[in-house]
């Protein structure tokens, strides 16, 4: 390892919060200025604000989507013919903090997906949203999660590390690149298929399997391309009465 190549990582790490997806000149003023933590905290300041009309605007969509499918965690990601939920800022349809109940009725919605958004919960926390999810679907409705798969990670660096390295390469060391998954971007939990399928099943989902990128019971393909190399998916079904 040269002898600046720890120090570059670190100041990379630390230069995240001040670049991201390009919002144009105003945006870019603001994160030099500012931290990533001062700017999350405001855009979560904002939804809490905006929740009695985002409320309104979840009844409202609820009342005319057929079928209602709702896209958690949206970012941007946006999927049309669902109702995109997240914080504002990310060009959702509702902004909602995901953290409270969902602004939905019992038995209402005909599907949901969450993608790359589980891990930034603790799994307590992870798992209050997938009961959430729970109520909010009808009975015989397909749930759907993606999550980073660090089971790959972890079996990629016990093995040969060719994996690790394709997707995250040039970290000063290997342990350095796992670590991210779980202590990067915000991240609070580590996740595989076998622990997102146990999670679902004990939020009540039934007929949960492991999938793929893109292999999917709903009518057409939601996950992110850019997920595609490091995610593991699993889909659940709501119980019919």
């Amino acid at each position: 390892m040269q002898r600046n190549e720890m120090h570059d990582y670190v100041e990379e790490l630390q230069g995240f919060g001040t670049h991201g997806i390009p919002r144009g000149r105003g945006a870019a003023v603001l994160r030099r200025f500012t931290s990533h933590g001062m700017r999350e905290n405001a855009k979560l300041r904002s939804t809490k604000l905006l929740r009695p009309w985002s409320r309104r605007r979840a009844e409202k969509v609820a009342a005319s989507k057929r079928p209602l499918l709702l896209h958690l965690g949206s970012g941007t990601h946006y999927l049309d013919g669902w109702v995109n939920l997240d914080i504002v800022g990310m060009g959702a349809d509702v902004y909602w903090d995901l953290r409270d109940p969902l602004p939905f009725a019992d038995n209402s919605a005909d599907g949901i997906f969450c993608e790359h958004t589980l891990e930034h919960f603790v799994l307590v926390g992870g798992i209050g949203l997938l009961s959430e999810c729970h109520r909010v679907l009808k009975p015989g409705a397909l749930c759907r999660f993606g999550v980073p798969d660090f089971g790959k990670y972890i079996l990629s660096y016990a093995g040969d590390r060719t994996e690790l390295e394709s997707l995250r390469p040039g970290r000063p060391t290997p342990l350095l690149a796992v670590a991210e998954v779980v202590l990067a971007h915000g991240h609070r939990s580590a996740w595989d298929g076998e622990t997102l399928s146990a999670v679902m099943e004990n939020a009540g989902f039934v007929d949960v399997g492991v999938k793929p990128w893109g292999d999917t019971a709903f009518a057409s393909n939601p996950d992110s391309i850019s997920r595609r190399a490091e995610s593991v998916y699993a889909e659940g079904i709501k119980p019919r009465r």
